[in-house]
């Protein structure tokens, strides 16, 4: 468990102690008016993928940025991974909240159907004898539980595939009491993108082109008519994995966009989507410098998080950060960096992935004009189940 000093509001941010997750809410704002913008005059929703953050009041930040009904773009709730995340967001207030993940278990299910009744729930599912346990559980809770059947569009996690096994899935969905069908969801294919590390090298995962996330996504949106001309009613299209926005603007069948760290942006996604940047950082604190040629910082895989990427280190032209161990960051220093960055100094690191990441906290610093403007709980922290 983190255990912060709590500095007042007002505090300048580089007057924070280290290691400290830093959200700057003015680049955050930037972003998310980013997004709108590319969404431009499409219909589709945003639902901002929580699980990101874990952070409540992030969350009921970004809710707040939609458009009044009927004015532009529309927010439609959130989407998170696990059933314990989905508590902690429904015990903050949030109503209307997608669990992206199957839920196979019965005691899942069980919490599943608690939430089911003060809370508009929704749940993936991809498999016919879980759509059963999930409507017997339903009927004994005597509660309605929302289905989207997740269907494979490249992501390579889960999914039944698109077509004729859709269309199959979804018609038992549909005349199982205690289910309730909204319609499809399916990633593109962000999580199988090629892994970019701070180097510019590719680290993992084929990639996809622009022609295969079009033909994924025609595919979704083939499956989603097929099931209505059959006369089952399936309004819902939801998309996850979206890196090309406006493709999804331009295709009005889309209904909601899973928004990944809406508003925050990681490296990983400015460097996939570089109209963004990063408002999430960690600000850490130099405290050796051993050679002329290194740096150490207080921040190691405890509070960075860098299982799929390296920090990276910002503004020091000739520094790089190149190793971790559990307590400590090492830079490299070359050129004019090399006399630089003595004990004391701060420096600023953009996580690579801001899940794993911000997994390592308890709080997030939030910062506008350079100045402190709270500590907010990341609460579902650790909600793994």
């Amino acid at each position: 468990m983190e255990t912060p000093v709590f500095h007042p509001v007002g505090t300048p941010v580089l007057d924070l102690d280290t290691p400290a997750l830093v959200v700057d809410l003015d680049v955050m704002d930037a972003n998310m008016a980013e997004l709108k913008r590319l969404l431009g005059r499409s219909t589709a929703g945003i639902r901002p993928d929580v699980a990101s953050h874990g952070c409540p009041t992030i969350g009921h930040r970004q809710l707040a940025a939609g458009s009044p009904e009927g004015a532009g773009t529309q927010f439609n709730g959130i989407r998170v991974n696990t059933v314990g995340e989905a508590e902690v967001f429904a015990g903050a207030g949030f109503n209307d909240i997608l669990i992206a993940n199957p839920l196979v278990t019965r005691t899942k299910m069980a919490r599943l159907c608690a939430l089911a009744r003060t809370t508009k729930i929704s749940v993936a599912v991809d498999d016919a004898n879980n759509a059963a346990a999930l409507s017997a559980t339903a009927r004994e809770s005597e509660v309605t539980l929302g289905v989207l059947i997740a269907v494979d569009a490249g992501s390579g996690l889960f999914g039944v595939a698109p077509g004729a096994k859709a269309l199959s899935l979804a018609g038992e969905v549909a005349r199982s009491p205690g289910l309730y069908l909204w319609g499809l969801t399916a990633s593109l294919g962000w999580s199988n993108s090629p892994r970019v590390t701070s180097e510019g090298s590719q680290t993992s995962g084929p990639g996809q082109t622009a022609n295969d996330s079009t033909n994924r996504l025609q595919e979704v949106v083939e499956t989603s008519r097929q099931i209505q001309a059959e006369g089952i009613d399936s309004p819902v299209v939801s998309l996850a994995g979206v890196v090309d926005y406006q493709q999804v603007a331009n295709t009005p069948e889309v209904t909601e966009i899973q928004a990944q760290s809406f508003g925050l942006a990681d490296y990983n996604q400015c460097l996939h989507q570089p109209g963004f940047s990063p408002a999430p950082k960690i600000l850490a604190g130099v405290i050796s410098h051993p050679t002329e040629g290194s740096a150490v910082l207080d921040a190691g895989h405890k509070s960075t998080g860098p299982d799929l990427g390296l920090p990276v280190l910002e503004g020091i032209d000739g520094a790089q950060a190149t190793r971790f161990s559990a307590e400590h960051g090492i830079l490299q220093l070359e050129d004019g960096a090399a006399g630089q960055l003595k004990p004391g100094d701060k420096v600023w690191l953009v996580p690579f992935d801001l899940e794993m990441c911000a997994n390592q906290y308890d709080y997030i610093r939030a910062v506008r004009n350079g100045k402190l403007e709270g500590f907010w709980p990341i609460a579902a922290r650790g909600r793994f189940s």
